[in-house]
């Protein structure tokens, strides 16, 4: 019986190693193709990326902006449930993700990137209307006696808010922090970009990994940092150039680059709920205290820029609010409003100068009136000869 039965026991001992093998030579086969994708240089532009406008992502930028005034409105009050920063988060993961998708588009339609003229294109569309606020200010504070002295205005001019000048800032130009880590991304990062994507994935997958452990050196009491001034110095400098934003722009990109290399493949229809929930999820976590600071703005960032991808087209329930007309008008008002917003949401100029001065309802509803207006009847005017200068 034994001898019997002895051939059976042996071919079914060897099927546990027999899957095993198997598992192993599909995983290695998957690591293969993974690396060949991401080692492969850009030909194509996949066919979620071909449209020349992305709707939805108005839409997101809506809520963005939703969250921002909130916040400002109610800065002591709501600041545990509407926090400004992450409104902003999310317009730097758009931002990133847009940017390097036009650049890659640009350089697979022609076979190269013009650097001047993406720099006209981010001038025409950044510099106007913020100048024009600069200004506005300037007579605001004549006339009402503000804080704002020149130091400010220039720091907010020459888009260096974000690092930590002695009285730099002011509420009226605390804002620019955001567009000063844009506008110092965008003159540095699309050189990279541009002439070698593979690299730049790299890079960023570098930068994230350094980046809390250089800030951590900053923190820590250590003798050798405190004693080197120049050591000392660069970190912080380095800690406000990059600690606050660029993690959010750089995943963003990666994201953008890992759909051009094919990485992240999607399969329409998706899950009717599926982008909802990851937002959700997203915002949950971005409140969770118990998670180290970088590790939480990173999932966040990964998390809404998958919401980002599976909003491309119109087929789930969060794709139908963000399409909603009214919420792409308020995205396509979005940078209006984040510019204006700092006059009307908190510590007006006017505060008490007469009577419903500090009415909520009365500025939001100037706010509102003033970014339409800036929108179409004066940043338009740049938007159209921003045009003569777009590739794709």
């Amino acid at each position: 019986m034994f001898f019997r039965f002895a051939p059976t026991a042996i071919l079914f001992s060897q099927i546990p190693s027999k899957i095993s093998l198997f598992g192993d030579m599909v995983f290695k086969k998957e690591l293969r193709a993974l690396w060949n994708k991401l080692t492969s240089d850009i030909t194509e532009i996949p066919e979620i990326l071909k449209p020349s406008y992305f709707p939805g992502l108005d839409g997101l930028r809506a809520i963005s902006i939703i969250i921002v005034v909130i916040s400002h409105l109610f800065k002591v009050g709501w600041s545990k449930y509407f926090d400004g920063e992450m409104g902003v988060e999310i317009f730097f993961v758009i931002s990133g993700f847009l940017i390097t998708t036009l650049l890659l588009k640009e350089k697979v339609k022609f076979g190269k990137v013009s650097l001047k003229q993406f720099y006209i294109r981010r001038a025409l569309r950044i510099f106007p209307v913020a100048y024009l606020y600069l200004f506005s200010l300037l007579i605001l504070t004549i006339v009402f006696n503000l804080n704002t002295t020149l130091k400010m205005f220039l720091s907010a001019g020459a888009y260096i808010v974000n690092i930590p000048l002695i009285h730099g800032k002011n509420w009226q130009t605390a804002h620019f922090w955001s567009l000063s880590v844009e506008e110092q991304f965008y003159l540095i990062f699309p050189f990279f970009l541009i002439r070698n994507p593979n690299r730049f994935l790299i890079f960023i997958a570098t930068f994230l990994l350094v980046l809390p452990l250089i800030v951590l050196v900053g923190i820590l009491p250590l003798n050798f940092y405190n004693s080197h001034l120049f050591i000392h110095k660069f970190i912080r400098l380095f800690a406000f150039l990059f600690a606050l934003g660029t993690a959010s722009i750089l995943i963003g990109a990666a994201i953008s680059i890992l759909l051009f290399k094919e990485v992240i493949i999607l399969k329409w229809p998706s899950i009717y709920f599926l982008s909802f929930f990851i937002f959700v999820l997203a915002i949950v976590i971005r409140y969770q205290d118990f998670l180290n600071d970088y590790v939480r703005e990173y999932i966040f960032a990964l998390l809404i820029g998958y919401t980002i991808i599976l909003n491309l087209k119109k087929d789930n329930f969060f794709s139908v609010i963000l399409n909603h007309p009214l919420m792409i008008k308020l995205g396509v008002l979005s940078y209006s409003i984040y510019v204006w917003q700092q006059l009307f949401t908190n510590e007006q100029p006017w505060s008490g100068q007469f009577k419903y001065s500090d009415n909520i309802l009365l500025n939001l509803f100037v706010l509102f009136i003033v970014a339409y207006c800036s929108y179409n009847f004066y940043e338009r005017k740049f938007l159209k000869l921003k045009r003569r200068y777009t590739t794709v």
